[in-house]
């Protein structure tokens, strides 16, 4: 039997894979899909539930973790995306003929487009995917992971599951704004910060 659970992670790649991890590592329920079902799907423990893709979308918050080319196929699932808060972890930068798809709009923007409905919030790109899997450097630091959207109340919820999660949370505000400094090739992508205490 299915687990209803908050969040979900569409992709089982290099981003949800590490994504999986984090939220095992945390102890958080989450749901993970893909579009081969779920006996495709790698064990990741006990908190990371292999659904499939129609049960993940009952979810509340979404990660999209999938080739950017894709996410316009992907926002034909739901008629709309009313009520789903949308976490978009893609990097058009790296795709073929992303700027011919963009034309000159931002990711997200394409992304909000796509998923008429949903509230966007751009974080979980920053990182190369082993980076954002592994352990904080010490008991003491966390790794630092900006978050952006146009609403405030979907960047503070996204921030404080990204503490949850074991990491330092930065909001940057409005998307077309700081979230275009986490936008490849941009100044914070690629970024491996880290928050120590003060002594």
């Amino acid at each position: 039997m299915a687990t209803h659970t908050r969040y979900a992670i569409i992709g089982t790649g290099n981003i949800g894979s590490a994504l999986a991890i984090l939220f095992d590592r945390a102890g958080i329920d989450v749901s993970i899909a893909n579009t081969r079902g779920p006996e495709s799907i790698p064990e990741f423990g006990t908190t990371v539930h292999a659904v499939t893709l129609e049960e993940a979308l009952e979810s509340d918050v979404i990660f999209i973790a999938i080739p950017f080319l894709a996410v316009e196929d992907f926002g034909k699932k739901l008629p709309n995306w009313d009520g789903k808060i949308v976490i978009d972890t893609t990097n058009a930068y790296y795709a073929p003929n992303a700027e011919a798809v963009l034309k000159g709009r931002l990711s997200s923007d394409f992304a909000a487009e796509a998923l008429p409905g949903a509230v966007i919030v751009k974080a979980f790109n920053q990182l190369p995917a082993k980076t954002l899997a592994a352990k904080n450097p010490s008991a003491q630091s966390k790794r630092v992971l900006f978050v952006s959207s146009n609403s405030e109340d979907a960047s503070t919820e996204v921030a404080r599951l990204v503490e949850q999660l074991g990491l330092a949370a930065v909001e940057l505000g409005r998307i077309d704004e700081g979230g275009r400094l986490i936008q490849a090739p941009n100044a914070l992508v690629l970024r491996n910060l880290v928050e120590q205490p003060f002594a």
